[in-house]
């Protein structure tokens, strides 16, 4: 069992070490050196829509929607800039004279500009807003711990653990790929809650590991894609996918797939096989042309 802050997902104390077994070694060695921050930020996005959390068996996604916290009024972008350049909270008006414009903001806009972001289609301002959010959440949060009856403890906990998740992506950085260690190699079972730890669900870890998968694929093998599958068909159905997030024609991508000449069999196996996708399935990354 890990100790401490070790059990954070991006804590650097995740890293493999010559104790971790070779096999889990070497394949988050090879992980860590082939995938790109754009693929780990949609896996990160991937684990909360559909990665079941707690005890209950629902994902992050469905967990946060259910929070006081869910949605809350933001100033934009640039009123974070200056109180973060000046620790003082921005006059309430701007040097234009124009007073502040309050929007509305949730915790699915938040991961939405985050996988925005990865497909350069979020700017750093959305980006910074994201981030904001998953602060207020977390402090939101902490101050639900005060006075709290026991009997709704339990409640809370998972409240507290959803937020300080979220939290952790307020700056996507260099530690995003120790995430591929702890789902891999160190993975205690437990997240956060309060100063102490609770189990995650018997199931979140390997529908993590199988999102994994989807999204990098075997890091050993080098797959063949030629330039002719690339057909206007299979583009449009990839491109249905990716934008709807509904990966349920991927079986019949295999079929057009192979009508277009495709016969490379891990493509097609991994199109026909029943499976949970998510943005930055390397398959349809591969017919995008995206990495």
């Amino acid at each position: 069992m890990l100790h401490g802050m070790c059990r954070h997902r991006h804590a650097n104390e995740n890293r493999v070490t010559p104790t971790t077994p070779a096999k889990a070694r070497c394949l988050v060695e090879i992980l860590r050196r082939q995938v790109t921050r754009r693929k780990l930020i949609l896996l990160e996005c991937g684990i909360i829509r559909y990665a079941p959390f707690a005890d209950c068996g629902r994902p992050l996604w469905d967990l946060m929607a259910l929070q006081p916290w869910f949605e809350t009024t933001q100033p934009p972008a640039e009123w974070f800039k200056i109180y973060r350049a000046t620790q003082q909270v921005p006059d309430v008006a701007p040097s234009n004279g124009q007073p502040w414009q309050f929007t509305q903001v949730n915790g699915h806009h938040a991961v939405e500009w985050l996988e925005q972001h990865a497909d350069g289609t979020a700017d750093d301002d959305q980006l910074l807003l994201a981030g904001e959010y998953f602060h207020h959440a977390e402090y939101a949060a902490e101050a639900y711990r005060f006075d709290t009856p026991d009997d709704q403890r339990a409640e809370l906990e998972i409240r507290y653990g959803v937020a300080s998740w979220l939290l952790s992506l307020r700056e996507i950085g260099p530690k995003l790929w120790n995430m591929l260690d702890y789902y891999l190699a160190s993975f205690p079972g437990e997240f956060y809650v309060w100063a102490a730890w609770r189990p995650f669900h018997p199931e979140h870890q390997a529908v993590a590991t199988s999102l994994i998968d989807d999204t990098l694929g075997h890091p050993l093998r080098s797959t063949r894609f030629d330039e002719s599958w690339r057909t206007p068909d299979t583009i449009a159905i990839a491109s249905t996918m990716y934008e709807t997030r509904d990966f349920s024609s991927a079986p019949i991508l295999a079929d057009v797939l192979e009508d277009a000449g495709c016969d490379n069999t891990d493509i097609l196996t991994h199109c026909r096989t029943e499976r949970r996708h998510c943005r930055g399935c390397w398959v349809v990354d591969l017919l995008l042309g995206r990495s």
